[in-house]
């Protein structure tokens, strides 16, 4: 420590002075000096590689109540009445975290309700949380006095009952064209078609055959990804269903783009209920 070849940002706490200063160095610093603490919030979520985390956010670190500490600059303490061992995930580099499941229930009272509804889709997703332990912390920690409580009850009823979104773009759009009247399942049908392979619709709405796939990522702009899309639009068309593409360019502006796909939508449905009509 004299000779600056250490330094100690916390008692008991030693980092070679040369080490670059890092996320990661922070955390494992933090839990450290206070082991019977977690990494939460947005500082978690960043280390996870979650979507949606601003990043401009100081580090979350939760800890029971009772525990004084003086302000740490950039260092938001969260205290908790409620921090069990199996709200703990150890890491294995020094850094522990939240596990999953309380991990969704505190980013509520960081994110907005789509961001929210978003990031828990990914979990779901990459199969880091199931259903039941997302109902199960919600039923032991939402309380009208812990803040995000009401945000997380509000996002579980917003979770297909299905399958989840796999990109925040398609939790935005599906939205947009509910809030439109457009009944949208996403993710949840898994078509197959007279020559034998499958496609799954990004949103759909079986009941009439008409969906929308959201050509987004990376893969869709090379040569086998373009085959593949027009490959699966044509085993589609063979069972009748209309087919909206949809690319990075048109999600610039939701709301015109959802727009377009409810007339396109109502018009397909008016179409089949003209043609069940006059079969009758």
């Amino acid at each position: 420590m004299r000779v600056g070849v250490l330094r100690s940002p916390y008692k008991g706490v030693y980092i070679s002075a040369s080490a670059p200063v890092t996320l990661e160095q922070r955390c494992a610093a933090l839990c450290a000096a206070h082991p019977n603490g977690a990494v939460t919030g947005p500082t978690a979520g960043l280390l996870a590689g979650l979507r949606r985390m601003p990043r401009s956010a100081p580090l979350n670190f939760t800890l029971r109540h009772g525990v004084h500490l003086a302000g740490e600059p950039g260092v938001r303490l969260r205290q908790t009445t409620v921090l069990r061992p199996s709200d703990r995930l150890d890491r294995g580099d020094g850094v522990v975290t939240v596990s999953w499941a309380r991990l969704a229930f505190d980013l509520a009272a960081d994110l907005g309700p789509l961001d929210h509804l978003s990031v828990l889709n990914q979990l779901l997703h990459e199969r880091l949380v199931g259903s039941k332990e997302l109902v199960a912390i919600g039923v032991r920690l939402c309380h009208p006095g812990r803040p995000g409580s009401r945000c997380f009850r509000r996002t579980l009823e917003s979770l297909s009952p299905s399958a989840p979104n796999e990109s925040h773009s398609e939790v935005v759009l599906a939205n947009a064209l509910r809030n439109r009247g457009v009944p949208v399942e996403h993710q949840t049908r898994l078509v197959r078609s007279p020559t034998g392979r499958t496609a799954r619709v990004d949103l759909a709405v079986p009941s009439f055959r008409w969906g929308v796939e959201l050509d987004i990522h990376p893969e869709h702009r090379s040569l086998d990804g373009r085959a593949k899309d027009a490959q699966r639009e044509r085993d589609l068309h063979l069972l009748a269903w209309q087919i909206e593409p949809v690319t990075e360019q048109d999600l610039l502006d939701v709301a015109r783009l959802a727009d377009e796909l409810t007339l396109l939508y109502r018009a397909r449905r008016l179409e089949l209920e003209i043609a069940a009509r006059a079969s009758a």
